[in-house]
């Protein structure tokens, strides 16, 4: 009977130690898998620092109330600018691309970035390269120009 003893606590051990073992195994898999699986923190480019640091942050900063008195007289809003004429073969789109896009010198990933689109922001697509797979475009307001990857816009119908 002792020896039977023996054997058995010998193979619960075993059994245990294997338990343990695979045990830890799936829950370090579990960690990493969930570690892995979450989107990283978007970078913040120069470009973006020195466009970014005198502006408050929309996100943290209050809206204004606007406070009207009883007696006092409003102006007449004065109607928003006309949009600026296209030119010839020119269209507005809008950035689809969820991380933004950045603009580029030159019609290749090796040029020099010159700016950035946020996503949804609406741009100027005045041409597109020969091959297609590049769009010259100009930000709404007319501040920049460059290049972006074709495909990461969407055509805003007029």
């Amino acid at each position: 009977m002792n020896k039977f003893s023996l054997v058995l606590q010998f193979f619960l051990g075993v059994m245990m130690a294997l338990a343990f073992l695979a045990g830890g195994g799936i829950a370090a898999a579990i960690y990493l898998a969930a570690k892995h699986s979450s989107q990283p923190e978007r970078p913040v480019f120069e470009e973006e620092r020195a466009t970014t640091k005198g502006a408050p942050s929309a996100k943290n900063s209050p809206k204004p109330v606007k406070t009207v008195a009883a007696n006092t007289t409003q102006p007449d809003p004065k109607p928003a600018p006309s949009a600026q004429p296209l030119p010839p073969g020119a269209y507005r789109a809008r950035a689809v691309w969820q991380e933004g896009l950045l603009l580029r010198q030159s019609p290749n990933l090796e040029s020099t970035s010159v700016g950035g689109v946020e996503y949804n922001e609406t741009v100027v697509v005045l041409e597109e390269s020969a091959d297609k797979e590049w769009q010259r475009v100009r930000l709404e307001d007319g501040s920049q120009e460059g290049w972006i990857k074709a495909g990461n816009t969407e055509r805003i119908a007029e």
